[in-house]
């Protein structure tokens, strides 16, 4: 029996193991020519990739989840920024050990980059053969998933590319329900857990796939106790993840009150349409774009498409049964609903709004496509539930009609919270927006990245599909399908850009600020940071520390002040691109400034450094007890002027974009000392004034100015302080003040708001 079971597993690994290297040698050639720049490429663009490299090359200098690992030295010296984007830690298992031994980074993150490409097609075979027993199709199914046309979108989030658990753990389910073994539970949490540790999207993604697999597979057909012991593994692993999540609450949302706004999750949703876009870089479909949106190409193939309506197509009943008169009017009922639901949806794209009136009587009334759309699509499912073939997949739970309609899910999930259609309304009340509700889900930006899981799904469909073939010719339709799979997916170049110019950080400085600051300048300093781990002022990251825009506005405007703000944290090493200040400004900007020293000058760069100051704080911190205001008055939008003082950072008055005039004026119970005036930009901070002229008054009569001047460095000093609220204090140190007036006279691009409002005596 040793024997047996022996050569058993050796006929297993033997095309296991021609699987993987087929794999490698479709990877190398897929991203040639990075395996020869391995050291020094970076795909696809300085981006994301940088950024990347750089949050694995951080993982291999502090420990996570201590202090230090949250308090990445970016965005110096804002605290908790690693917490600003994905952490990671599942890919550290390739990376960190490479990044350890030869010191660099971005061969870490290229290892690894190629690395989910192998084991994304080991992690779909495993699944596949798992399904079908099948090493042909399994095959297949690997190539379905590594080279799919979204991932090519994706090749600058590794993240988004570590989806290889999901399959992985999807498949150890399956060997779970057949064999009841708690390795299998085990293992399907493991993958739960790692897939978790890849990618924060994936944990929640991947557990609504998982959602469906239970609701399919186990509910109804388990013991409670085989329900329970699967379930106890995936609780220990939860528990892992628990700190970590706990470690992100507290900084995005307690310290920073961080939350995605609805339009931004809506930016990110996938339009109906990108079933129809792929991306500019496959060979074969790059000409494909019926819609351009971030995020938005979601084309899963002419062959995998192929390949799953074939298979649903083929799908019959194992037995014919009879079907009640009942049935069969109910099933024509939902077909007639779904069709009358279609037409009226049609009748406003066609005519715009309508009405129904019979007798002056109102009967039924379409303006927006959205709703009749949402209703046809539910009397359309109900309908296909009642088809013969439906039902006897449910009652056999068939695997190929989980995962077809699985697919179909996750597709309207990657729509988001509220479809559109070509740019148009095409879903109402989404499904997506449901999961909106429940924590963790709010705070995700891009619900398009939900098709990953759409493609787990059809990966499996493909090696079912397959799996039905039989005779002389499954052989050359696997081959086919095989190669179809790669075309569709194949670019027609991967993109590999030089690692950026080494410039050395000026030596014993406590910090580095590198000049001029914009998105692809900061990318470049975290490659930077790598060689010598000095503070970085500058940060590149998945949100903004709030101070930032205020840093950047001093700096364009060459203020003085913030280089004193800067260095009076200590020595600051400042490195000028001279491509990006042609002029110079900046050089001089630097020379001019007290103490400082050229470090070191070349072709395309220069350094220097600045001495600490021990001027302190250029703006007080607020305090002092609060006076009672009165009421408040503003120009323009007077109604919305109470929202400054109903105690909510979430409301605000705004005067609108800075290019005009605005005011708000307070009134005080009653005259008295005055010392500060403080307003809270909350969430909205980068709606500073540009030029503010504060005035006060005992009586309206005659006013008095206090400040004139802008207002960036007090948004500076407010953000690092308290970056929830975000207070501009303004000093005032008057007596016999009752009114107090601001007034807005600058010309910027942002509002000018006003979250809340105080006065300090």
């Amino acid at each position: 029996m040793g024997d047996g079971r022996g050569r058993s597993l050796a006929g297993h690994a033997r095309p296991v193991a021609l699987a993987a290297l087929a794999y490698t040698i479709l990877t190398l050639a897929y991203s040639w020519p990075l395996p020869i720049d391995i050291m020094r490429g970076v795909a696809h663009d300085p981006g994301d990739p940088i950024l990347n490299a750089w949050i694995l090359w951080w993982t291999t200098k502090a420990v996570p989840l201590t202090q230090a690992w949250w308090n990445a030295p970016i965005f110096y010296p804002a605290p908790g920024t690693f917490a600003f984007s994905e952490h990671l830690l599942g890919q550290a298992f390739i990376s960190a050990p490479l990044i350890a031994l030869t010191g660099s980074p971005l061969f870490g993150y290229n290892v690894t980059l190629l690395a989910t490409y192998v084991l994304s097609g080991l992690g779909g075979y495993f699944l596949g053969y798992t399904l079908t027993r099948r090493h042909d199709a399994s095959f297949v199914a690997g190539l379905a998933f590594a080279f799919a046309p979204y991932r090519a979108a994706q090749l600058p989030h590794i993240q988004v590319l570590t989806a290889f658990w999901t399959p992985v753990c999807l498949a150890a389910l399956h060997r779970y329900d057949r064999e009841r073994s708690p390795k299998w539970a085990a293992l399907a949490a493991a993958a739960w857990l790692m897939q978790s540790l890849s990618n924060g999207y994936f944990m929640f993604f991947s557990s609504v796939l998982l959602l469906l697999w239970f609701a399919w597979f186990a509910i109804g057909r388990w013991r409670w106790r085989t329900l329970a012991a699967c379930i106890v593994f995936f609780i220990a692993a939860a528990a892992v993840l628990l700190p970590i999540l706990l470690g992100y609450r507290t900084i995005l949302q307690d310290t920073y009150g961080y939350r995605r706004a609805l339009i931004e999750v809506q930016v990110f949703s996938a339009d109906a349409a990108a079933l129809f876009t792929a991306s500019e870089d496959l060979v074969a479909w790059g000409w494909l774009r019926a819609i351009s949106r971030p995020e938005g190409e979601l084309f899963p193939g002419l062959t995998v498409a192929a390949l799953a309506l074939g298979a649903i197509a083929a799908a019959r009943p194992l037995a014919a049964e009879a079907e009640s008169p009942r049935r069969r009017w109910l099933r024509r009922a939902f077909a007639a609903t779904a069709l009358l639901l279609l037409a009226g949806a049609l009748m406003p794209m066609v005519y715009g709004p309508w009405r129904l009136q019979i007798a002056g009587i109102r009967i039924v009334s379409i303006a927006r496509a959205d709703k009749p759309l949402t209703l046809a699509m539910f009397a359309a499912i109900a309908w296909m539930c009642t088809l013969p073939r439906v039902r006897a997949a449910v009652r056999r739970r068939s695997p190929l009609f989980l995962y077809a309609f699985a697919a179909f899910v996750m597709w309207v999930m990657a729509l988001g919270p509220d479809p559109t259609l070509l740019g148009g309304r095409f879903l109402y009340q989404a499904p997506y927006g449901w999961l909106m509700r429940l924590p963790g889900f709010d705070g995700l930006r891009v619900p398009a990245r939900f098709w990953m899981m759409a493609v787990v799904c059809l990966s499996a469909v493909s090696a079912l599909a397959l799996a039905r073939l039989s005779g002389r010719a499954r052989q050359v339709i696997v081959a086919c399908a095989a190669a179809g799979v790669l075309i569709d997916g194949w670019p027609a170049v991967f993109h590999v850009a030089a690692a950026p110019e080494r410039r050395p950080t000026p030596a014993d400085v406590s910090m580095r600020l590198d000049l001029p600051s914009d998105t692809d300048r900061d990318a470049l300093a975290l490659y930077q940071q790598t060689f010598d781990g000095v503070p970085l002022v500058n940060g590149f990251s998945g949100y903004v520390a709030p101070h930032y825009f205020a840093l950047y506005e001093l700096l364009q405007a060459r203020d003085v002040r913030i280089l004193q703000a800067l260095t009076a944290q200590g020595t600051l090493g400042v490195v000028v691109d001279h491509a990006s200040d042609a002029d110079g400004a900046y050089r001089r900007f630097l020379s001019g400034y007290p103490g400082a020293a050229l470090h070191e000058t070349h072709p395309t760069w220069s350094s220097y450094t600045l001495p600490r100051s021990d001027r302190g704080a250029l703006v007080p911190a607020a305090s002092g007890d609060t006076l009672r205001i009165r009421s408040v008055d503003a120009f323009p939008s007077p109604p919305n002027a109470p929202r400054a003082v109903d105690g909510s950072l979430a409301t605000r008055w705004s005067g609108g974009v800075q290019k005009g005039a605005a005011d708000f004026t307070i009134e005080l119970e009653e005259p008295g000392r005055v010392n500060q005036v403080v307003t809270y930009l909350g969430e909205f901070w980068t709606d500073f004034p540009k030029q503010l002229r504060l005035e006060v008054s005992p009586d309206k009569s005659a006013w008095e100015t206090v400040h004139m001047g802008d207002t960036a460095l007090q948004a500076y000093y407010g953000a690092l302080r308290h970056p929830r609220e975000l207070p501009l204090v303004f000093p005032i140190g008057k007596d016999n003040v009752r009114y107090i007036r601001l007034t807005q006279l600058g010309w910027g691009t942002h509002d000018w708001s006003i979250a809340e409002v105080r006065v300090f005596r």
